[in-house]
């Protein structure tokens, strides 16, 4: 039975990871689409921001459907679709066609994260931390390897083949789970009720309850750090500090290989104390290795603050994560379906707002945003006083 369990796990990190390599090898790719199709920044930004609002949009009905079929099946009718979508990716060549099919993908890619989620704090309710770290680990190893991945495979076949190339894992995956799916069973509270009568039950359920309000609004400082982070810490090596694109890169990769950790550290420690302590002194640490980022010259400085700044971060999602399986209200899909959206909107209306802070004040300030939303963290997870069973 525990080996059975282990390999259930590790399937699920292992296509944990491979939703994040198809999701962060857009950016390894995005410039060779940009020349290929003459395309602006602010067209690129558009795209970007419409490709995560699919997502985050999406998420909440795909975890209402989670509740109602077998999860695991589900997982592996998406990664099927993924392959045959990223198959027809290789021989378009119309922009049209491929934006189309790009917001079809991230479509699919909304199904992954509520139903993942569900389906584990449904199996492994006493150890939900250090699950999520383990799941969130999956997800920071696909981080790292994406953007190596993406640019080796589009230097040598072109972009296209990238998302093409991606398929075969993906078959691999879906196969793989489909044959652990085994059979699920659903408990429904009235099975009379109409579809939408439930849901909206659900929803209402889960906007009045009070402590998910204030994990949610955790979730989304989380996300708005996490997504920001990311995106302009290469940008912001390059062009202050005179890193090369490269050298930029591997800056970033010491912030998510800094992260990987921190979803570790982050997860068994909320199974050891309260959630809310190990949220709140996550975000409080945060602030000053955000602070001495936009500060600090000197390039193993750079590296120390890079990796402490994605540690302290990333403790905090698989902290959020368990704490929403705690107080989930029967409707386990639609729970964590509100934590997608949350994250995945929060994530792209911030970018878009660090993006005009930059333009106004300097890159640096961005950092100084994050660590103010940092602070907010803190203050959220007074909120939440727990003490752990």
């Amino acid at each position: 039975m525990r080996e059975e369990t282990t390999g259930r796990l590790s399937l699920i990190m292992l296509s944990h990871g491979l939703v994040h390599v198809f999701l962060i090898s857009l950016a390894a790719v995005l410039p060779l689409i940009r020349l290929e199709f003459r395309l602006s920044y602010t067209q690129i930004g558009i795209f970007t921001f419409v490709l995560s609002i699919i997502t985050a949009a999406a998420s909440i009905p795909m975890g209402f459907i989670s509740d109602r079929v077998n999860k695991l099946k589900l997982i592996s009718s998406m990664f099927f679709l993924m392959a045959i979508l990223t198959s027809f990716l290789v021989v378009v060549r119309n922009l049209a066609l491929v934006l189309l099919l790009f917001g079809f993908l991230w479509l699919c890619l909304s199904a992954f994260h509520p139903t993942a989620q569900a389906y584990l704090s449904s199996h492994y309710p006493g150890r939900r931390g250090q699950i999520f770290g383990l799941y969130e680990v999956g997800a920071s190893s696909g981080m790292i390897m994406a953007p190596v991945i993406a640019a080796w495979l589009a230097s040598i076949w072109g972009w296209k083949s990238v998302y093409g190339i991606y398929a075969l894992p993906a078959i691999f995956v879906a196969l793989g789970i489909y044959k652990i799916a085994g059979e699920e069973t659903f408990s429904r509270q009235n099975k009379e009720l109409r579809l939408r009568t439930e849901f909206l039950r659900g929803l209402k359920r889960i906007l009045t309850h009070r402590r998910l309000k204030f994990i949610y609004m955790a979730h989304g400082l989380y996300a708005i750090i996490f997504a920001t982070a990311a995106l302009y810490l290469p940008i912001f090596m390059v062009d202050v500090h005179g890193f090369s694109v490269a050298q930029a890169a591997y800056m970033l990769t010491f912030f998510l290989l800094g992260g990987a950790l921190g979803r570790i550290l982050g997860g068994k420690s909320s199974d050891r104390w309260a959630r809310n302590r190990v949220m709140g002194l996550s975000f409080l640490l945060l602030v000053p290795f955000l602070i001495m980022l936009s500060l600090a010259t000197g390039g193993v400085i750079l590296i120390f603050l890079s990796f402490a700044a994605g540690l302290t971060s990333h403790m905090i999602l698989p902290v959020v994560t368990a704490f929403i399986g705690d107080n989930a209200q029967g409707e386990m899909g639609l729970t964590y379906g509100m934590q997608s959206l949350v994250g995945f909107g929060f994530g792209a209306i911030s970018r878009l707002i660090a993006g005009v802070l930059a333009d106004l004040w300097g890159i640096a300030i961005i950092f100084w945003m994050l660590a103010g939303i940092s602070l907010l963290g803190v203050v959220c997870s007074f909120f939440l006083l727990e003490k752990n069973g």
